[in-house]
């Protein structure tokens, strides 16, 4: 898994104010078919739940990725530090982070591939 970015912006549709988002990507080098594929966001100033603190995908066949968008509740004008754990059904689990996510993003806004299950590179 990496972390693509992340960001910070405003979530008024939850009337959260200020928010972080990050985009990981889940990759699927197993061999085998992953289900219940969940990741996780927290951070370091993090206040409120979130709803979307946790994304999954139902399956990520062999050889694929999943390119998710989380976000979480996080204190005004803060530098905040992140981590995204992902489980699996089958056990396996990863853990990616950043030391900082100061970059301003535009609400609503999703990368093109948020969601999309593909072919890994």
């Amino acid at each position: 898994m990496d972390i693509l970015g992340c960001n910070t912006s405003l979530d008024i549709l939850h009337q959260m104010g200020e928010v972080t988002n990050a985009y990981p990507v889940v990759r699927n080098y197993t061999g085998n078919n992953l289900t219940k594929v969940c990741a996780t966001l927290s951070a370091s100033d993090e206040a409120r739940i979130h709803p979307d603190k946790i994304a999954c995908v139902a399956e990520l066949p062999a050889g694929y990725q999943a390119t998710l968008k989380l976000t979480v509740d996080t204190g005004v004008g803060l530098d905040t530090a992140i981590q995204v754990v992902v489980n699996t059904n089958e056990g396996l689990s990863t853990t990616a982070s950043r030391s900082s996510c100061r970059d301003i993003g535009l609400p609503g806004w999703l990368p093109d591939k948020a969601g999309v299950i593909e072919l890994n590179p």
